[in-house]
């Protein structure tokens, strides 16, 4: 996976940031549409957890969470690490989020 990282952002001059928007907004479609769609209705009003970690996962995680709170969700997001530990991906995405 690093190494698909490093050729988006060298070879193709996607940055990381662009990379984890991209994902979490996947991510928020699918959640939508396959899981709050199986359980009947639409987004508005569910109730999401959102689990993120310190790296570049849990920066998309953090993504997908605002995307998922846009379209009308209570989100509640654990951030399985101190603010202190974060990449300044994640950092980034955290100052979106508030």
């Amino acid at each position: 996976m690093r190494e698909v990282d490093r050729a988006m952002i060298d070879d193709f001059g996607i940055t990381l940031l662009q990379m984890m928007e991209n994902a979490g907004r996947n991510l928020a479609d699918v959640v939508i549409r396959t899981v709050l769609a199986g359980l009947g209705g639409g987004p508005r009003g569910r109730r999401v957890v959102v689990g993120a970690g310190p790296g570049g996962n849990g920066g998309g995680g953090l993504v997908a969470a605002r995307h998922l709170h846009n379209r009308g969700c209570e989100v509640l997001v654990v951030l399985a690490a101190q603010e202190d530990r974060v990449s300044d991906a994640v950092r980034h995405q955290l100052n979106i989020l508030r």
